[in-house]
């Protein structure tokens, strides 16, 4: 197998699930702190963080899911992450996640879509089978999209 048939990937614990991501958007691990409350929000956007003199939104792939999850503090982890957009105002975002992530080199076979047509969250772009457990794709141009719309606000 040559490095080009490997996905290097991250999975990003959270508590009800996984995340899988590339690797190339993580920009950095961080303990969680509590964070500056966003007007208008939806619930799963947690609210905003100061990192590197920007103010960057956090987002729960949790609430995503399940909207009346309970939220998450003490031992979780800060996942920040580069946008696929890089639009000026919005260039990067991050995930709550309950770890830190976990570096995965996977193969494309190594993968498997779960399709199921019940399951349209916005947010999801899909779910997959990952080493014989379950994790979310997540859909960062819906996120981002959503993110954009509260930066202008």
């Amino acid at each position: 197998m040559t490095d080009s048939q490997i996905l290097r990937t991250l999975l990003i614990p959270f508590r009800s699930g996984r995340a899988l991501l590339p690797n190339s958007l993580v920009v950095q691990v961080l303990p969680y702190a509590t964070p500056l409350r966003i007007e208008n929000a939806p619930p799963w956007v947690m609210g905003a963080m100061l990192w590197r003199a920007r103010t960057i939104p956090l987002v729960s792939l949790e609430h995503i899911i399940n909207p009346k999850a309970p939220g998450l503090e003490g031992h979780a982890r800060i996942i920040v992450l580069n946008t696929l957009n890089q639009r000026p105002k919005l260039t990067n975002f991050a995930l709550l996640g309950t770890a830190a992530p976990q570096l995965l080199n996977l193969t494309r076979m190594a993968i498997r879509d779960l399709a199921d047509d019940t399951v349209n969250i916005p947010g999801i772009a899909r779910w997959v089978q990952v080493n014989g457990e379950t994790a979310i794709i997540p859909d960062l141009d819906a996120i981002e999209s959503t993110l954009i719309a509260l930066m202008r606000a």
